[in-house]
């Protein structure tokens, strides 16, 4: 309940907008008088109508916005110039930006504020392309990579202010993702200069793809250990879609690389091995519980929905180190 020094607080403003409308010209102050008036003679119906508009609005607008895009990938094609795993890297970013609304830095004003689990997905794409787009940019000499790079580490959280800097005026998430994509672009169309042979910078990749799955493995292992005892873990869908979006751009990912380094991958034997992982990644992605639950792992009743994307991260890189040992082996042996 607020405190005397509260109320005294409260009164003075209201004194100061009385004293406010009191200087207005005769017309203003007529129109605002009267809107007082239409507000206190007609608050009942303003108390229900008020509502319903809030309720239809977000829920049917946080309906309409709400897309988390699983499409699945037949054939990946390499474009005339560059590499299809930028090409991709394009595409995705057109298509969580563009095609799609960006979801995670809206304000209270769209009805897609309200969404929680398609920003968190949409995140976890943008983070699966900031790993490999990172290696590129150690990879290549050239600016243009290097600038998308930079971009794509940009936070997605940010509209027209920036939480991180006392809400200044910053550029949005969407603006720095779109110039990231113009970047990839520029880089296809550059005379790629690659500082290391193809196998060695393929090898790198999926050793920084391996590292994050084992961040992703520990950050579901740690929500699980720390509150699945809780009757209600409000925080499990976030992890989850976010895990699952990270998914989702590495199955993308590992599409293109089978285009950019097939002799590669054939060379070391391990197309079968690059397929079934694939359909791991695929497999963890396209799960869809109606509510994500992180239920205790002996429960009975209450199932864990950490624990069941976890385990195809945990397959998945499994099968990623055995695919980068082979390939090692056969850098080896191409070196004598």
């Amino acid at each position: 309940m607020p405190n005397k020094q509260q109320w005294e607080k409260a009164r003075l403003r209201i004194k100061e907008i009385l004293e406010l409308v009191r200087r207005l010209n005769p017309l203003t102050k007529q129109r605002v008088l009267a809107s007082f008036r239409f507000i206190r003679k007609s608050w009942k119906s303003i108390a229900i109508i008020l509502p319903a508009f809030l309720v239809l609005y977000y829920g049917i607008g946080s309906w309409a916005t709400d897309n988390i895009d699983k499409t699945l990938i037949v054939n990946q094609t390499k474009p005339e110039k560059g590499l299809a795993l930028v090409d991709s890297a394009a595409k995705l970013i057109t298509r969580e930006v563009d095609d799609h609304m960006w979801t995670p830095n809206l304000p209270f004003v769209f009805p897609g504020y309200i969404l929680d689990n398609m920003p968190q997905y949409q995140l976890g794409i943008i983070k699966s392309l900031q790993t490999v787009i990172k290696v590129l940019a150690d990879n290549y000499d050239s600016q243009e990579i290097n600038k998308a790079s930079e971009l794509l580490n940009y936070p997605g959280n940010v509209w027209l202010l920036s939480k991180t800097e006392n809400l200044a005026l910053a550029p949005s998430s969407g603006a720095q993702y779109r110039r990231a994509r113009k970047a990839l672009l520029r880089f296809n169309e550059e005379t790629q200069i690659a500082k290391a042979a193809p196998n060695k910078i393929l090898i790198t990749i999926l050793q920084k793809i391996s590292a994050n799955l084992a961040i992703m493995m520990s950050g579901l292992e740690n929500q699980v250990r720390e509150n699945s005892s809780d009757w209600l873990d409000n925080k499990a869908d976030n992890v989850f879609y976010y895990n699952q979006g990270q998914l989702y751009g590495f199955y993308v990912i590992f599409k293109a690389l089978a285009e950019d380094f097939e002799p590669q991958i054939l060379a070391a034997g391990q197309y079968e091995n690059w397929t079934s992982l694939n359909k791991t990644l695929e497999n963890g992605f396209l799960l869809n519980p109606a509510v994500v639950r992180n239920g205790e792992p002996d429960s009975l009743t209450a199932p864990n929905h950490l624990l069941a994307i976890d385990y195809y991260i945990t397959k998945a890189d499994l099968q990623l180190n055995k695919i980068i040992n082979m390939l090692k082996l056969q850098e080896q042996t191409d070196a004598h």
